[in-house]
């Protein structure tokens, strides 16, 4: 498997060639930053969450794929490789690979209960890392290391899986995914008869993992997800097409092609993409993946922005290795990306790539995995930036993915750009699909989403928007009872500026139809990576007493 990634010639190219110059910087930056301090152990207190090592998991992991990679493109290089086995060393050495948040949110554990074999998607990452960078530098390295990966995989991976079940393996988002892609890679590399002994199970997670996807093949998990599980879904079938000579092949299935063209319908435009759900606002996709993905398919995988696409994501080695592996210069789009319209009405998503803005409309349910309040939402984009945004994830502080995740303000409707009633937003209940119905005559998409709020006093919420070359009406009629107060919310990164009932952000125009003046309230919202806050500023137009409809103009001014 993957042999031409053990030809030295292969690896001279990668080295001298300007199409990889992006990739030689990108992992010597991470491995600059990663190698600050040497290899070492996490202390107890990291492990259960207190003191300030809590960042050296994520270190350690870049220390393991960065070295690796430039041990493989500088095979000359000692100071690589050395720094390579001692951070493989350690890592063999850690008392878990699991992470203490998955004990904490899926085990409820305490330090005595904690499992160190408890395989999650850190541990079954890990075991492939070593398992692959073993199996890539199996002439290098000292027999020593060999054997203690291959003894530290079968200890904390392979027996684990063959005497336990484990919830992701009926599980149905990115967590089957991960833990069944790479602990399916590990014993294809480690233990080949036990993977073709447990084939059929593996098939069975695989199907679990597929099943709630809809035929437009929509992540409702969000682009990041997709990334992350679908990307170890794409490797594993991939390693799985190659180990069965091609006996067993996951792409025929169409599911699996309509996902895979998934990220390609996200861009509003070309460096700007599509954050419902759970992603990160400056949202891009791993770079390796499309590539993979368009050796498969040929051309029905676009061409995407290299911009966007990230090198050393995840903090995973089989994505970074990947990143290079598949990468091909001329499956990457040089120009502006072309107009396009996506009506994706098995989940209910709906994007606009225009000339002059990007637009996505969010239908489908609040029950969904990674579930944001955001029904009826709308994201805008203008010269490679969101104006009116949905901001994505915030901190995954303890409770963010439990029963207290609506009082986060990132997942709430009060970061999304819908109305509110008084006080009460939308409730997080599953109900019925919205789907988004468009006219391409008269130009409308429209939908209606008072289900998402669960009010008996608003029976209805149409949402129309006309969305002409530069100019978008908005237009919202209520059906509610006499004396409902309505409150229309817009939401930006961006300090609006206010002229009478006129709101302007970055080169875009709001203006209601109704002489109504905005409220600006300022939020410090947390940020996705635990490291502070962004001011988040909410535009609020509250209707009249008994207003019903609510019509504004959004224009493109610049």
């Amino acid at each position: 498997m993957l042999d031409f990634a053990k030809d030295k010639k292969f690896w001279d190219h990668v080295r001298e060639s300007d199409e990889f110059a992006r990739h030689r910087r990108e992992i010597k930056e991470k491995y600059d930053w990663a190698f600050e301090e040497k290899p070492r152990h996490i202390s107890y207190d990291a492990y259960f969450g207190r003191g300030e090592d809590r960042m050296l998991w994520y270190r350690q992991l870049f220390q393991l794929q960065s070295s690796a990679i430039l041990s493989m493109i500088y095979y000359d290089n000692d100071e690589y490789f050395n720094n390579l086995v001692d951070i493989i060393w350690v890592m063999c050495g850690e008392y878990s690979w699991s992470h203490l948040n998955h004990h904490n949110s899926y085990y409820n554990t305490t330090p005595e209960e904690y499992d160190p074999a408890l395989v999650d998607i850190y541990a079954a990452s890990i075991g492939f890392s070593l398992s692959e960078i073993k199996y890539l530098l199996s002439d290098r390295l000292p027999q020593l290391i060999k054997d203690r990966i291959s003894d530290q995989v079968r200890r904390r991976i392979i027996d684990p899986y063959i005497n336990k079940r484990f919830f992701w393996e009926k599980h149905d988002n990115n967590w089957n995914a991960v833990c069944t892609g790479a602990v399916g890679c590990t014993l294809m590399y480690e233990a080949p008869d036990v993977f073709m002994a447990n084939k059929d199970r593996l098939r069975r997670s695989v199907d679990c993992y597929l099943a709630p996807y809809a035929d437009d093949g929509v992540c409702v998990e969000g682009t990041a997800y997709w990334g992350f599980g679908f990307g170890f879904f794409a490797i594993y079938a991939s390693m799985l097409k190659e180990f069965t000579n091609g006996e067993d092949d996951l792409f025929r299935l169409p599911k699996v092609k309509a996902i895979a063209e998934f990220v390609q319908k996200t861009f509003m435009d070309t460096n700007t993409m599509v954050t419902f759900s759970d992603c990160n606002l400056k949202e891009g996709y791993w770079l390796g993946l499309p590539h993979l993905l368009r050796s498969v398919y040929g051309e029905d995988i676009d061409k995407l922005p290299s911009e966007q696409g990230t090198i050393m994501a995840y903090q995973h080695f089989a994505f970074a290795i990947r990143s290079i592996l598949y990468y091909k210069k001329e499956y990457t789009a040089d120009d502006k990306l072309k107009p396009v319209i996506y009506n994706l009405k098995d989940t209910g998503w709906f994007i606009k790539r225009g000339e002059h803005y990007g637009i996505a409309l969010k239908g489908g349910t609040n029950g969904e995995s990674h579930n944001h309040n955001d029904v009826g939402s709308f994201i805008l984009s203008h010269k490679n930036k969101q104006i009116f945004v949905d901001l994505g994830s915030g901190d995954y502080s303890n409770g963010y993915h439990g029963a207290e995740r609506y009082t986060f303000f990132h997942p709430s409707s009060w970061s999304h750009n819908v109305p509110y009633f008084g006080t009460q937003p939308q409730d997080g209940e599953k109900r019925e699909r919205v789907i988004i119905d468009y006219d391409e005559n008269s130009k409308t998409a429209s939908y209606e989403f008072a289900n998402a709020y669960g009010l008996d006093y608003v029976r209805k919420i149409e949402r129309s928007f006309v969305l002409e070359e530069k100019e978008i009406t908005l237009i919202d009629k209520y059906d509610a009872d006499k004396g409902t107060p309505i409150t229309e919310r817009f939401v930006s990164r961006e300090v609006p500026e206010v002229n009478g009932n006129t709101v302007v952000i970055s080169g875009v125009s709001l203006t209601p139809k109704d002489d109504i003046s905005p409220v600006i309230s300022v939020v410090d919202a947390p940020l996705h990576t635990s490291s502070g806050t962004e001011k988040i500023y909410c535009i609020d137009y509250t209707l009249p007493t008994d207003t019903y409809v609510f019509e504004a103009r959004i224009n493109i001014i610049d």
